[in-house]
């Protein structure tokens, strides 16, 4: 039997809708005895292609929300998740193995879903791409082929630029120093000079009794 559309019940893409809800509105305007057979006409392009995968189509509405909720709530959970892990950077003040925490337990997240996700060059590839601009094209110089070593010369540079970094700040006050020395001097001697020109003056001006 042929089922005109519900025009009510929005369609479901799985990159545009919650899988729970969208089961939710599923029951309220599909009573549960035609919901199974009418269910394959709301189901668009990636969920579509899910249903017709299916090597035995469930029997009964339960069981396909079961398999719909176990599939959608995953991918859907994963694609947030995804979205965030790629997208993580090593901010300006922050240290290589703060960064890779946050790296770490977003890539565990994923893998909690799906173990295999993303293949290990994949992972080294945005580990490498998240580090600060400093050290990033130093890393990937260094042409690593997994994880551990990325790390090791991510830390190892890290710790270059920061003693760089330090050296720096020290010649810049010690040069300050210097200069603030040599003003002082000047200064000193300036009005050492005014000082003698004006008890001379003084002098000049006034002859105490002999």
């Amino acid at each position: 039997m042929a089922y005109a559309p519900i025009t009510k019940l929005d369609n479901f893409t799985s990159e545009e809708n919650n899988a729970q809800i969208w089961l939710n509105d599923v029951e309220k305007a599909i009573n549960n005895g035609r919901a199974l057979q009418a269910i394959s006409y709301f189901l668009k392009d990636t969920a579509n292609s899910w249903y017709q995968s299916l090597a035995a189509k469930p029997q009964t509405f339960n069981k396909f929300k079961t398999e719909f909720l176990r599939y959608f709530n995953n991918n859907n959970s994963i694609n947030c998740l995804t979205n965030t892990f790629t997208t993580i950077k090593q901010e300006d003040t922050e240290a290589v193995t703060t960064y890779l925490e946050c790296f770490h337990r977003n890539l565990r997240q994923i893998q909690t879903i799906q173990a295999n996700y993303f293949t290990v060059p994949q992972i080294l590839n945005q580990f490498i791409r998240g580090l600060h601009s400093s050290i990033l094209q130093q890393v990937h110089s260094m042409h690593s082929v997994d994880l551990p070593i990325a790390i090791i010369y991510a830390k190892d540079f890290e710790a270059a630029e920061l003693k760089a970094n330090h050296t720096q700040a020290v010649n810049l006050v010690m040069n300050e120093s210097s200069d603030l020395d040599s003003k002082l001097k000047q200064f000193s001697d300036t009005i050492n000079q005014k000082l003698e020109g004006y008890l001379a003056d003084n002098h000049a001006i006034y002859q105490p009794p002999q």
